[in-house]
């Protein structure tokens, strides 16, 4: 609301772990729109698990509810929702719960590495 947009204009960044790997993947998402595992662990070539507090702080810098899709400590292996290119401008996490910011979709495939993919339900 605070945003004044759409809900599939927030870009919702989701952070698994890989069973595999151990490492924080990304999934960048539009708001109304769910992540599904099975879809994502596929482009990921692993199985995905839930990311602790612990590893997303140390992977992207970010605590939980406010992980933004760019600026991590390290780089991580990113995908971004289709959907979110239906916009001239969407809307992510800055940070922190409270803060967010707006960006062009291309700029924020661009600036966070992610690969555009259908991972969603």
């Amino acid at each position: 609301r605070a945003a004044g947009c759409e809900i599939d204009q927030i870009a919702k960044s989701i952070i698994f772990r890989g069973a595999a790997s151990g490492e924080a993947l990304l999934f960048i998402t539009a708001g109304g729109n769910q992540v599904c595992a099975e879809k994502a662990g596929a482009l990921a070539g692993e199985t995905l698990g839930k990311a602790d507090a612990g590893l997303i702080r140390a992977q992207t810098g970010f605590a939980i509810g406010g992980v933004a899709p760019v600026g991590h400590l390290t780089p991580i292996r990113a995908w971004c929702d289709p959907r979110l290119r239906g916009f001239a401008t969407v809307y992510a996490a800055a940070g922190t719960p409270r803060h967010i910011f707006p960006i062009a979709p291309d700029d924020l495939l661009r600036l966070s590495g992610a690969q555009e993919a259908d991972f969603t339900r």
